[in-house]
């Protein structure tokens, strides 16, 4: 039996939890935290050179001492599986050089490109954007309230936060299919442990996604228009006589954010989606009054972590609990373990869209690297929720169907929510056959 095939209960051979750790499995890691909260909440895995952080409190602390000398958000997006021969090649022959930005790096120079970023995405300005996010989900659901059966990632969602995101970001209507091609694979490649022959085929498509997003970074140098790329060149070329701007930090910024916009919220929602229906009571509540539907999506986000595990790097020894993390480590801070903590959220293992303290969640970090897009993911799974529940409060799962998650350590959302439903008992007559 190998080490990801041993059920949760059974220890490895050297009688240490890390044997039976698998971060790749949605299936088995709640339960899995649980008990390693409990017998051995720091632990290193010699498989991924590791060190693990299970517990919140410890996790909180970490962040907030990320940027400090202690501990830096450099290496959070290193390869967990270094490319094979073949993928090098095509990512040497697409000139792809990510650098670090805005995820990664630290002072001084985060806080100035993160401030130009974070001046188009706070929340007053994330609320204009309301009426354009509803639109597009009412359109998606006049697609399907008639058929009686979707799934609720592939006919419904999947499109929304790609759609806003790629809006926001200056991307035209027309390229938004290509782009949401080109980055299908990044997830895999970037923290997942592909075979070659995938590592390949998504290096592949990150070679297109780069040439993408150099194209659009370069119409903007002289001609800047509109949308976040354009502000965010503009701000930092006025920041100190352009000191921090570079042309190959403004590439990478386009495709950081052209990847975590649509895919973690994406993620989200079929995550939340899941977690409502399998709690009918709960999916019942929310139907019947709309206004906790904010509280819901901040429990769905804590129940079903969509970035279940992030890394961060010890610049000095770092002592977490009765354990000494030396300097120069992998740290992998556990969100998803935080997030089930008992100490924090009594009965976390369960989804209650009542839990008085569910917005102290991990699900958008802690200090200054909580995520960016925050307030717009917030936004969009509020109105994806509002009219889903609004116009097809009856949909029921297919019994029995297979849940998949995307392969990768680090992006963690169900890939297909199937359901049903009598489309001549909807609600709005108008949404009948």
């Amino acid at each position: 039996m190998t080490t990801a095939e041993r059920p949760v209960g059974e220890i490895g051979e050297n009688g240490s939890i890390c044997d039976i750790w698998d971060p790749l499995n949605p299936h088995t890691m709640y339960d899995f935290y649980t008990r390693a909260r409990a017998e051995q909440p720091v632990f290193h895995n010699p498989r991924l050179g590791f060190w693990v952080v299970t517990r919140y409190a410890d996790i909180d602390e970490i962040e907030n001492l990320t940027g400090g000398d202690t501990v830096s958000a450099n290496g959070a997006l290193n390869l967990i599986r270094p490319p094979c021969p073949a993928a090098l090649e095509v990512i040497v022959e697409a000139g792809i050089k990510v650098d670090n930005s805005i995820v990664d790096e630290d002072p001084p120079d985060h806080a100035p490109k993160r401030n130009a970023l974070r001046e188009r995405l706070h929340g007053k300005i994330v609320q204009t954007y309301e009426p354009q996010i509803r639109e597009l989900v009412t359109r998606k659901l006049d697609g399907i309230v008639a058929r009686g059966e979707a799934d609720l990632v592939r006919d419904y969602v999947h499109e929304i936060p790609a759609w806003v995101i790629f809006q926001l970001m200056g991307v035209p209507e027309a390229d938004m299919e290509m782009v949401r091609e080109y980055a299908k694979g990044n997830g895999k490649f970037g923290f997942g442990i592909p075979t070659d022959a995938e590592q390949v085929e998504d290096a592949q498509g990150i070679a297109k996604y780069w040439e993408y997003a150099k194209r659009h970074v370069d119409a903007r140098l002289d001609d800047p228009g509109e949308g976040i790329m354009s502000h965010y060149i503009q701000r930092l070329r006025e920041f100190e006589d352009g000191r921090l701007f570079s042309v190959q930090d403004c590439y990478t910024v386009m495709l950081q954010l052209l990847f975590a916009g649509h895919e973690t919220t994406t993620n989200s929602a079929g995550n939340a989606f899941r977690a409502l229906l399998e709690h009918r009571d709960q999916w019942d509540a929310v139907c019947a009054d709309p206004s906790l539907i904010p509280a819901a999506v901040d429990e769905c986000l804590r129940f079903a972590t969509p970035v279940p595990h992030w890394r961060r790097t010890t610049l000095k020894p770092l002592t977490v609990g009765d354990v000494v993390i030396p300097a120069g480590e992998t740290v992998m801070i556990a969100l998803a373990s935080g997030n089930h903590d008992e100490h924090v959220f009594p009965h976390g293992d369960q989804l209650d869209i009542h839990r008085a303290n569910a917005r102290k969640h991990l699900a958008f970090g802690r200090g200054r690297h909580r995520c960016l897009g925050e307030q717009l993911a917030l936004l969009e799974l509020k109105v994806i929720l509002e009219e889903l529940t609004r116009r097809l409060p009856h949909v029921q799962l297919v019994p029995d169907q297979e849940w998949i998650y995307n392969p990768n350590v680090s992006h963690r959302g169900v890939e297909h929510v199937l359901v049903t439903w009598d489309p001549s008992t909807n609600p709005d007559p108008a949404d009948r056959p």
